[in-house]
């Protein structure tokens, strides 16, 4: 890591900023696997949150197998993989989505992508406070898995939603990370969106065994956001590239991810109600 940003580490331990955000506003998305429908989810709920009148920066972490840019069809020559090299400030990639919607795209097919460390994490979430005034949510799409790099930015966010499905292997994998982040001592408040149900029922019945396996072998608890539909709208938007609210406003789908928005702005609203002034 060059001089930079080693320094403005430092300066940042001296200011005693500290590792969360003034306001809970940073929230990071994952899954314990692949194909839980992370990505889409993160698009979609934060430009439903930005439709909400709420100002959202949505950024890929992704390095290497990025999706928001194929999910939007959208090239980029600035991405998140520039600012990891610091050839780039974390302003200079920023994208202007929409009135209300900022993105920064990853990156996809390099051999010579930049390697990450904690390091570098923590000076992405110091370059995050220097704009942090700027929006009310700022979320970040995690890659897929929870190795440690992915745990420490999970561990350094105000809030966590953990995107599974109702597969068994998938409910598993969510049990992972929260098992993880648990071991890690993570504070962040953990919330779970169950992905591609069938019915109402196939859903309950997945967050019900997660959460009877937090509760059973971590002594925790985790709460449930909300859950969404397999939705046939829901996948022809991603075979179009487009967003849903876009594709089709009317989708099943598409009303459930508003109601997940406006829920999750009501979190947000009561937890800085509840800070220390």
């Amino acid at each position: 890591m060059n001089t930079q940003a080693s320094r403005l580490i430092e300066l940042n331990k001296l200011a005693d900023l500290g590792n969360k955000s003034p306001s809970s506003k940073i929230i990071s998305v994952c899954s314990g696997k692949g194909g839980t429908g992370k990505t889409f989810f993160s698009a979609n709920f934060a430009n439903q949150l930005s439709k909400l009148n709420q100002r959202v920066l949505l950024i890929d972490l992704d390095l290497n197998f990025s999706n928001l840019n194929v999910l939007l069809n959208h090239t980029s020559t600035r991405t998140i993989a520039n600012f990891f090299e610091q050839s780039e400030l974390l302003d200079d990639i920023i994208f202007s989505y929409s009135s209300n919607l900022d993105l920064i795209f990853g990156d996809s097919g390099r051999s010579d992508y930049p390697r990450v460390s904690r390091e570098i994490i923590d000076y992405l979430f110091i370059s995050i406070q220097k704009i942090q005034h700027r929006y009310d949510f700022i979320i970040m799409d995690s890659s897929a898995g929870a190795d440690n790099l992915v745990i420490h930015q999970l561990k350094k966010s105000d809030y966590n939603v953990i995107v599974t499905s109702p597969e068994p292997t998938a409910v598993m994998d969510s049990y992972v990370v929260v098992k993880l982040l648990v071991e890690n001592d993570s504070s962040a408040k953990k919330y779970v969106v169950v992905n591609k149900c069938i019915d109402p029922e196939e859903g309950e019945n997945a967050f019900m065994n997660l959460s009877i396996a937090v509760n059973h072998f971590l002594k925790k608890k985790i709460d449930l956001l909300g859950f969404i539909s397999q939705d046939t709208s829901a996948h022809k938007s991603i075979l179009n590239q487009e967003l849903l609210l876009n594709f089709d406003n009317d989708a099943i789908a598409a009303d459930e991810i508003y109601r997940l928005a406006e829920q999750f702005i009501t979190i947000a609203q009561m937890a800085n109600n509840n800070q220390p002034g």
